[in-house]
């Protein structure tokens, strides 16, 4: 946010959906990988444009100073996702959440992997993003609900500070977990198709701030997202 201008980032604290997510992991090889997500071309211009050209920054609460050693970037345009609607990718979607990862429900956090929840989070990310409408079809996430479930999973129970060094923390859960869709082609299209635009939007709450951060493991069905330019970078 300091690299971007004022207004802008005044602009995101005020808004009710963040057209952009992010979140941290440690590679085998002791590597920290900071991974920043922008939902729309705006977003990518005013948030990563900037981040590009960031060489170290510090962690003020850890005195910190960490350097960067490379950089990459990918971007994905939204005809890639809807593609993925037409694409057969099996029955079996296995998906590592690597940040802690919460849900809200009626004003309570929810610290287990709700398929319903799941859906009808992307969902209403999706719409933000690119329909416009934060509506979203209850009848499409009750089919969702009705023919996807989880088959296996590796979960724990975890919290995430609000701020380093408080006891302000969130209940959340990090972990892995296979779904099966039992369904036709056009809702394992639509179940592929939302995943795979969850590891960009990440999925629940406080994704703008390192939680959420999804990884799809397995029928992701991607082609080379380099070719297809647009509107999704990191």
């Amino acid at each position: 946010m300091e690299h971007t201008d004022a207004a802008y980032a005044e602009q995101l604290h005020a808004s009710t959906f963040n057209p952009y997510s992010q979140y941290c992991f440690m590679q085998e090889d002791g590597n920290l990988v900071w991974h920043i997500s922008a939902l729309t071309d705006e977003a990518a211009s005013r948030l990563l444009d900037p981040a590009s050209k960031i060489d170290s920054f510090t962690l003020r609460n850890l005195d910190k100073t960490i350097s960067v050693v490379k950089k990459t970037r990918e971007t994905v345009s939204v005809a890639f996702f809807l593609d993925l609607l037409k694409k057969d990718p099996g029955s079996s979607f296995r998906i590592r959440f690597a940040t802690p990862t919460a849900f809200k429900s009626k004003g309570q956090y929810v610290i287990m992997p709700d398929v319903r929840l799941i859906f009808q989070n992307l969902l209403m990310r999706y719409n933000q993003a690119y329909a416009g409408d934060k509506e979203i079809d209850s009848e499409t996430v009750d089919y969702i609900a009705e023919h996807v479930r989880v088959s296996s999973y590796s979960l724990r129970s975890c919290y995430f500070p609000r701020t380093m060094g408080k006891a302000d923390k969130i209940p959340a859960f990090v972990g892995s977990l296979t779904l099966h869709a039992a369904g036709p082609q056009s809702l394992r299209g639509l179940v592929a198709m939302l995943l795979s635009f969850g590891e960009a939007s990440g999925i629940g709450v406080k994704t703008s701030m390192g939680m959420g951060g999804v990884q799809l493991l397995q029928n992701a069905s991607k082609s080379n997202p380099a070719e297809q330019g647009g509107q999704i970078g990191r």
